[in-house]
């Protein structure tokens, strides 16, 4: 309700002699408080009809406008309308009842009904704003846009004709501001068409605030027109405006909602829309944000569920009927995607909105040729719209076809200079402009010149070398080249990725290209193989079922590939979870896990899952059950029907062999789960205070005061745990410590011996205890000490890493070597462990293995000189001497400490391959700064020996 309106309700209430507070009405409204403003409108009735003038026209027609919004917000339109109704069969004159007939009709998809409405209002009053604003959101929505366009310009010639005039009406410069902003963006481009909307933001909308404080939405509308171009913290800022305002307004809640939709905030984004239900449980947008939502989250059928409920509350609403399109496509229900198609069309020739929101949700989850043909027919019902070649371009980066998606990024960002996300996409592209390509048989990986080129070269070679595995793997090789690019460092990753500032991995894969934050620019390096490696499996996966896998199962297979053993975060994860059968993620939530988590430990406990389900499915339905499904998606099954065509089982008894799978995975599983809650100092005093007699807790308040160094107050407070229990694990261990403060190791040791429970050892027990008979060269002991832990957590680096230093010192080389390896599969990025792995099989003459851990330095460090020279070296001790000089020449670029010493080998490398000139050519470079380089000469005098 208008500032206008309300300052009339206002007088006539006074000129009735009302008793009831009209302002307070106008506030409950306002603040959407809609169902105690609905009593207060009755109320108002109420005491005018007790006065003695009554219930007059004027009076009654404006507060049955009063009753009909507070129905109306609250979603019950069809009361509105009757209200509505009855005071117009009375008073047929009043044209701002015709005019809000006009508004509930068109709301519901009854454009006959709002036809007649807006003729009766206009012909009572032509200049009806309300009645004039439906009319043409009526010609828009029938596709007649060039008439829409124009009928959106009368307004704002009515606005530079009688700034004066409405300059107090918030109600008026609402609907003002909406026409004036349909009508720039139709017929304005560039710097005029950003100063017409600053002018509608700053003039109009702030204006209709200035009129009434009350009046939300004005920032809603500012906001929702940031938030159109992805200006998400413009955006917030107005929205936050609006809520403050009025914080139960469904329109904010939703637009807030779709703010968290694009940011992947889906919970959030679920919440708000359930929040703007709650008020009005008929609001179609709300239920369209559901949809979306479900979409985003791979819930299809909830999805349907809410599109068939938008369609419901308005079965002409172009939005409503794409989210519906969408769902039943996503649903491989082409038939029903169909009928909602024509259902568009028969409304409208031109459905824009349609086949924009249809391409989005098609795109969305990578439906690329569908969502293209949306993308397109989009831009030809409304060729003048930004959003649907921003779209269209965002699709085309995610395909490959940069070039093209430049040149829409540029048309798009000249329709809506507001737009953050093709502004973005423009530098991004004009960025890449700079970038290089490697070609290969199967891939195209592209890099920035001077940052990347060493990484994209031994990147492209290892993508060709595991290509024939994976292809194996899963029965499918893509048809074409995948494009992988490396991009200059995260940020320019994220905008590469969804042209926003960022995006919480280092590799990303769209189906048809993958990208990736270049290793050089972050903190630590990490194992780009691996990473390129899962995110290639994608690809692979993605397009062998045309796009129809879930979430969960590409995961599932991506991680397989890598052929890592199982994190024991996982496996600590499964023996909390899998005995309660509490937190377990089934089909039906698994994807909720990866894109929605309730918890940070969700997300991995879904990537733990995922590989469990394809190994179950391998291990109970055969070796090539994991391809099955694969086909099976390609053919358009659902998760439900694979499982009944490929297993001929149902999706219960599937879940009800894979709950039994987890158990007997459990029963393999050995780590150590902390039982202990930790718990703060000061509430460790309160409880200790309680119980002093307590020998765990003393136990626990010795170790906390031996952390802060307080050691006097640590060792009577030890001693009193273990004079209350005997050899109890965190007191001996305490008490130890002390005494190896001061030498006295023998003491520490008959401390620390008999509080060692050999079943289920203590930590910090077997760490001190190993360590003394380290230190007293006790060998055996702390190597069976160590095993004893490792066996209980075998997973554990620690154990491992303890067990090689005594297998170091004792010379077993064969166990130190596997504990080293070990260490590496644990940790993919330890570059340390590689390099000593590579280093001691070349003492051992290896080749094999030697190359095999140079190579696995070089995919977490390319640019480290030390893994080049190793890697070199293995090629040399294997008779591959082309191989290694290429090495040594790399190491050579990489500015090592020592250069002569690789340039030697490299000379030595290059007589194995018969390269005597060029050999002799390294020495003499050696030699010119060096003439008496012992190496150097000798190896000279052994070129220039004649052959034989």
């Amino acid at each position: 309700m208008g500032c206008g309106t309300i300052m009339m309700l206002a007088a006539l209430v006074a000129q009735a002699g009302g008793a009831v507070d009209s302002d307070g009405a106008r506030r409950l409204m306002a603040s959407g408080r809609y169902a105690e403003a609905e009593e207060a409108y009755d109320a108002l009735v109420e005491a005018a009809r007790k006065k003695p003038d009554g219930l007059t026209p004027d009076l009654e027609r404006t507060l049955a406008l009063g009753q009909a919004n507070a129905k109306a917000a609250q979603g019950e339109v069809d009361a509105a309308v009757a209200i509505l109704e009855a005071v117009e069969a009375k008073d047929p004159k009043a044209s701002k009842v015709a005019a809000r007939l006009s508004e509930l009709h068109f709301q519901r998809g009854r454009w006959e009904a709002a036809d007649e409405a807006v003729k009766r209002a206009l012909a009572i009053d032509p200049n009806d704003l309300p009645a004039r604003w439906t009319a043409a959101r009526l010609l828009e929505a029938r596709g007649e846009l060039e008439k829409a366009v124009e009928a959106c310009k009368w307004f704002v010639d009515r606005y530079n004709e009688n700034r004066r005039q409405v300059a107090e009406d918030a109600e008026a410069l609402i609907i003002i501001g909406q026409a004036a902003e349909r009508y720039y963006r139709a017929s304005a481009r560039g710097e005029e068409l950003a100063e017409s909307l600053n002018d509608v933001l700053n003039e109009i909308y702030e204006g209709a605030l200035k009129a009434d404080p009350t009046c939300w939405k004005a920032p809603w509308l500012e906001g929702r027109m940031f938030l159109s171009g992805y200006a998400e913290g413009k955006a917030m800022k107005e929205l936050t405006r609006a809520s403050q305002i009025n914080p139960l307004a469904p329109e904010v809640l939703v637009t807030l909602g779709q703010a968290d939709l694009q940011g992947y905030r889906l919970s959030a984004g679920r919440k708000k829309a359930e929040r703007a239900l709650s008020v009005n449980p008929n609001y179609g947008p709300a239920h369209i944000l559901i949809a979306d939502l479900n979409i985003s989250d791979e819930r299809f059928q909830d999805a349907l569920e809410a599109s068939k409920k938008a369609v419901a509350a308005n079965p002409r609403d172009e939005d409503a009927l794409a989210r519906l399109a969408a769902s039943c496509r996503l649903l491989v229900d082409p038939a029903g995607a169909a009928a909602a198609e024509l259902t568009a069309l028969s409304n409208n020739p031109r459905p824009a909105n349609f086949y924009a929101g249809l391409a989005e949700r098609l795109a969305d989850r990578r439906k690329y040729f569908t969502a293209e043909r949306a993308f397109l027919l989009a831009a030809q019902a409304d060729p003048g719209r930004a959003d649907v070649p921003i779209g269209l371009g965002m699709l085309y980066m995610q395909i490959g076809r940069e070039d093209e998606a430049n040149s829409l990024f540029n048309a798009a960002f000249a329709a809506d200079p507001f737009n953050v996300r093709a502004d973005n996409m423009m530098r991004v592209l004009k960025h890449m402009s700079t970038y290089k390509a490697i070609d290969s048989e199967h891939f195209v990986t592209t890099y920035l010149p001077g940052q990347d080129d060493l990484l994209a070269k031994y990147m492209s070679e290892y993508l060709e070398s595991v290509m024939p595995e994976l292809t194996a793997m899963f029965g499918y090789k893509p048809p074409s080249r995948t494009k992988i690019e490396i991009m200059k460092d995260h940020q320019w990753f994220s905008g590469r990725t969804v042209a926003l500032p960022f995006i919480p991995t280092v590799g990303a894969c769209t189906g048809k290209i993958v990208a990736m934050a270049s290793p050089r620019a972050t903190n630590k390096p990490y194992n780009w193989a691996r990473v390129i490696k899962h995110e290639f499996t994608h690809v692979v996966t993605l397009q062998e079922t045309e796009f129809n896998i879930p979430h969960w199962y590409t995961e599932a297979l991506a991680v397989e590939s890598e052929a890592s053993p199982r994190p024991q975060e996982w496996n600590k994860l499964l023996l909390e979870r899998v005995p309660s059968r509490k937190k377990l993620l089934n089909l039906d939530t698994i994807n909720l896990g990866f894109i929605r988590p309730d918890e940070p430990d969700d997300r991995q406990m879904a990537y733990c899952q995922a590989q469990l389900y394809a190994q179950y499915m391998a291990k109970r339905f055969g070796p090539d059950a994991q391809i099955k499904m694969l086909t099976a998606y390609r053919r358009g099954l659902t998760t439900e029907g694979a499982i009944r065509d490929c297993f001929q089982v149902d999706k219960a008894d599937f879940e009800k062999g894979y709950l039994a799978h987890l158990d007997d995975v459990v029963k393999t599983i050995r780590a150590r789960v902390d039982s202990d809650e930790p718990m703060k100092f000061s509430q460790l005093e309160r409880e200790l205070k309680a119980k002093p007699d307590d020998p765990d807790l003393n136990a626990k308040m010795a170790y906390e005061h031996f952390t802060r160094r307080d050691l006097k107050a640590a060792r009577p407070l030890a001693e009193k745990a273990l004079k209350l229990k005997p050899n109890h694990p965190l007191a001996s261990y305490v008490k130890a410590r002390l005494l190896g403060s001061i030498g006295d190791d023998e003491a520490a040791l008959e401390i620390l011996e008999p509080a060692l429970d050999p079943e289920h050892p203590d930590e910090r027990v077997v760490d001190q205890l190993a360590e003394l008979y380290l230190k007293a060269d006790r060998l055996d002991e702390a190597e069976k000490l160590y095993e004893k832990a490792h066996q209980g957590d075998p997973q554990h680096s620690k154990w491992i890493a303890n067990l090689g230093r005594v297998h170091l010192r004792q010379k077993k080389v064969e166990a130190f070597l596997a504990d080293l390896a070990q260490l590496a599969d644990n940790d993919a990025d330890n570059l340390a462990v590689r390099n000593t792995l590579a280093e001691r099989w070349l003492g051992r003459d290896d080749a094999a293995e030697a190359e095999k851990w140079a190579r696995e330095c070089l995919y977490v460090d390319v640019y480290s000189p030390t893994s080049h020279v190793l890697l070199g070296d293995a090629l040399a001790l294997g008779k591959k001497p082309t191989e290694a000089i290429e090495e040594y020449r790399v190491a050579l670029t990489l500015k090592p400490k020592k250069p002569v010493d690789i340039k030697l080998k490299m000379a030595q490398a290059l007589l194995d391959a018969g390269r005597k000139d060029d050999a002799k050519a390294t020495l003499d470079e050696i030699l010119k700064a060096d003439p008496e380089h012992p190496e150097a000469k000798a190896l000279r005098e052994k070129a220039d020996a004649p052959a034989g």
